[in-house]
This record gives C-alpha cells, sequence and structure tokens, in this order.
C-alpha cells in the first residue's frame, strides 16, 4: 500500500496555513481565514472550498466543490467519545479519532467494513529543505481528490475545536 504525506507549513494555525506534498501528482493546498470565512484553495490558487462560520451556537455551512452541507455533518459524533465522523462525496463514512496520549494527533479511519486506518496527522517540528519550517504532517493512504479536500477540512475543523475547548 502507497503512502503519501502532506506538510504543513507557513502560519502553526489550523485555518491558516499551507500545506504541501505530492501522491499521483503535486499537490498545494492554502487554507486563507477573515471571520467569519475560511477558504481553501487548491494547486493553482482554485478555490476547491469553503467554509462560512455562523454566529453563537450555529457552527455554519462547508461548500465543497459544488456541495454545501452544514458544518456540524462534518463534526458528527463518533464511534467513542475522543472520535469525530463525516460522509465524503463517495457516501462512505469516516472517522477522526484524537489520540488519548497525544492530543495533538489524530488517526483517520474509513468505518465502512473493513474498518481501516487511512490516514493520521501528528505535529511535527522540522525544518524540510525546498519547503522551510514545518509544524505538521499528514501521512495518507489513499488516493482522491475529494477525499483529500474532506480530509484536510474535517481535520482542520477538528483541531480548531479541540483547540477551542483547551
Amino acid at each position: 500500500m502507497a503512502h503519501f504525506n502532506i506538510f504543513f507549513t507557513g502560519r502553526d494555525d489550523a485555518l491558516n496555513c499551507v500545506m504541501i506534498g505530492e501522491d499521483s501528482s503535486p499537490r498545494f493546498f492554502c487554507f486563507e481565514s477573515q471571520a467569519p470565512r475560511t477558504v481553501l484553495y487548491s494547486n493553482n490558487n482554485t478555490k476547491v472550498a469553503s467554509l462560512h462560520f455562523g454566529q453563537g451556537p450555529q457552527l455554519g455551512n462547508a461548500t465543497i466543490g459544488a456541495r454545501t452541507q452544514p458544518i456540524r455533518d462534518l463534526l458528527a459524533a463518533g464511534t467513542s467519545p475522543n472520535a469525530r465522523s463525516f460522509y465524503a462525496a463517495d457516501g462512505k463514512r469516516y472517522e477522526w479519532r484524537r489520540i488519548p496520549n497525544d492530543p495533538d494527533a489524530y488517526d483517520l479511519y474509513a468505518l465502512n467494513p473493513p474498518v481501516v486506518r487511512v490516514a493520521a496527522f501528528r505535529r511535527y517540528q522540522e525544518q524540510i529543505p525546498n519547503l522551510g519550517q514545518c509544524h505538521g504532517l499528514l501521512q495518507y493512504t489513499f488516493n482522491g481528490s475529494d477525499l483529500i479536500l474532506y480530509t484536510l477540512l474535517t481535520l482542520a475543523l477538528n483541531r480548531r475545536v479541540d483547540a477551542a475547548a483547551t
């Protein structure tokens, strides 16, 4: 099984950072936030997704490609207290599980039988040649543009919600 990497560079902020990697093609993503909206750009500054945050208890909406859905659907209850799930564009359910002994670490599982880990995010402080200072690493085993968008958006949302809770 192939493993791919995306390095998080730029600001050390879940919703304001640059992500660089490669799977079947080079990958470049950038989150840019200006309240109440966050936009995810891809390779050639193409807007591929956005988060429009609501006020008060309203989380707001996410637009991924042509699909709009409530942000709460991307942070649905998981199979355990340390997990949050979502359905991707492929109709399959996935779940981010926060690692109990490392609050900045998350594993992504595909919940459609068989349950299998398909990605892992870890804090990562290292200077990488040609990239600069990196503060996170996403390793994944799937290949698909839609799923990588859902993965990046839901990871950022989970990190932001968990950071706000501490």
